[in-house]
């Protein structure tokens, strides 16, 4: 109580302690807020400010009805290197698996078909996944992939085999991607299929992925829980300009 430290770092680290000493054990539930204030002898929105801040960072889980839980490992992903799920878990030990939400042909819009540079109102494919990590859902993902590219997508063992590895076996490889994240919250179907509350915090991915040759062959809409993307920068010449030629190049993409 004599420290100049804020009430609720001081709660934050020591929570963060507990769980780095497995005090608190890997989806294990902590107290409720008012059991922590008892215990710390400190107001329920100090309690409540310092679990937000851990939730934001991913070392907590909120699951909706249920209290507050230490969270899996968080995922961390380098944002300069194009790489699947599939590739992400398997270099990180996480056994992954998915779950098809959704699967059909819709028709491209006007951005749709300006991001995968197609004719408008042409056929798409519309697929809706849900990504887990040892059994944990911690993705959603929808693609959108021009039907005219393989037409006969829709015929393959969508539930067990991976879209990417398809199309790769018929010389359809994903070789980059354009990229945009940002904080969001998260909508109510989203928050069923992560069974977390609407609103949680989720990381938001907007992109485009490119074949060989530069050809569009996917937009898609990710939104990840419990995940970090890091990027190195430096202030080295040649790098800050490769950086201005591919934010030349992003501008042109109509996100």
């Amino acid at each position: 109580m004599n420290s100049k430290v804020p009430y609720y770092l001081q709660l934050k680290d020591l929570l963060y302690e507990q769980m780095s000493n497995r005090y608190y054990k890997k989806g294990q539930k902590l107290p409720s807020e008012s059991e922590l204030a008892h215990e710390h002898g400190i107001s329920r929105p100090t309690v409540r400010q310092a679990l937000g801040e851990l939730v934001q960072e991913g070392y907590l889980v909120k699951k909706r009805g249920l209290g507050t839980f230490v969270a899996e490992p968080i995922v961390k992903n380098n944002a300069q290197i194009f790489t699947t799920f599939a590739e992400e878990m398997n270099q990180t030990g996480h056994k992954h698996s998915a779950k098809l939400i959704e699967k059909r042909i819709v028709t491209a819009t006007k951005k749709m078909s300006l991001d995968l540079q197609i004719p408008q109102e042409s056929d798409i494919f519309k697929f809706v996944r849900l990504r887990l990590a040892d059994g944990e859902p911690v993705v959603i993902r929808t693609s959108y992939i021009p039907y005219s590219i393989y037409p006969n997508l829709l015929e393959e063992d969508l539930e067990n085999d991976l879209v990417y590895d398809i199309l790769g076996r018929n010389n359809i490889i994903p070789m980059k991607s354009t990229q945009r994240f940002q904080a969001v919250g998260a909508l109510p179907e989203e928050a069923d299929l992560l069974n977390i509350k609407e609103g949680d915090p989720l990381l938001l991915w907007n992109g485009i992925v490119f074949g060989e040759g530069g050809r569009p062959i996917e937009q898609m809409r990710a939104v990840y829980l419990g995940y970090q993307f890091f990027i190195e920068q430096s202030r080295d010449n040649n790098n800050s300009t490769q950086v201005m030629e591919e934010w030349k190049e992003l501008s042109t993409l109509h996100f």
